[in-house]
């Protein structure tokens, strides 16, 4: 079934076939998600590209600038601690793949401290983000940051295993994110899985469309030939 942000995109995609709207006016909407199956639904089939590690292996470095399936990291932040350098691939904690992103501290720790940030750049301006976190119960907030929107889920329970989600799908595609916890004390993660979508341009989809009415065109005027 094809979902609400497609048919969304097709409608605008429809307008601008038929020069009521350009598509710099159309309008942007964003859904923001902390449950995965909600996320997945929303999506309507939309084809996804799945970041859960399981390519690297075990004590891989990932330094700012590093590009690795679509996706470059920049932007190590840290925290209060003051203690992140980078990325690192790590078997030590929960994750779908054994695998999962957590924090180079400079004291050998292999997960993000509370406070600690970086930021994802998309190979390709994308529609759909969402992200899994690996946390304590009740240890604050996660959330990503985008130039469409904010998602940001808490931690009092669970969306699956020991994994909170925070997700967003917008009819305005971006190429970047922020992934950050709030709480400095408490805030601890590390990134099991990243999953990105992207839908056709307004402009394609409007083609695409063009494209259907012709040959709808086309069929009818061949049945009227036909005795």
């Amino acid at each position: 079934m094809v979902g609400s942000l497609v048919r969304r995109l097709m409608a605008t995609a429809a307008l601008i076939g038929l020069g009521i709207v350009s598509a710099e006016r159309a309008d942007a909407a964003v859904t923001t998600y902390t449950s995965s199956a909600a996320f997945t639904a929303g999506l309507g089939g939309l084809a996804v590209a799945t970041e859960n590690y399981s390519g690297f292996t075990a004590g891989n470095v990932i330094n700012a600038g590093d590009s690795f399936n679509g996706l470059t990291y920049s932007a190590f932040t840290a925290g209060p601690s003051g203690t992140l350098l980078g990325g690192d691939i790590t078997s030590l904690y929960n994750s779908f793949s054994g695998l999962s992103l957590g924090g180079r501290q400079s004291g050998g720790a292999q997960f993000f401290f509370g406070g600690d940030s970086f930021t994802v750049t998309f190979a390709t301006p994308v529609n759909a983000l969402g992200i899994f976190f690996n946390v304590n119960p009740n240890s604050g907030n996660y959330g990503i940051s985008t130039s469409v929107g904010n998602a940001v889920t808490g931690s009092a329970g669970y969306d699956t295993s020991t994994f909170v989600f925070a997700g967003l799908i917008s009819t305005t595609s971006f190429s970047s994110a922020t992934i950050y916890s709030t709480d400095a004390r408490l805030g601890v993660y590390n990134i099991p899985e990243i999953v990105t979508a992207a839908v056709p341009e307004p402009s394609a989809l409007a083609m695409g469309l063009l494209g259907m009415v012709s040959m709808g065109g086309a069929v009818l005027r061949s049945r009227r030939v036909v005795r």
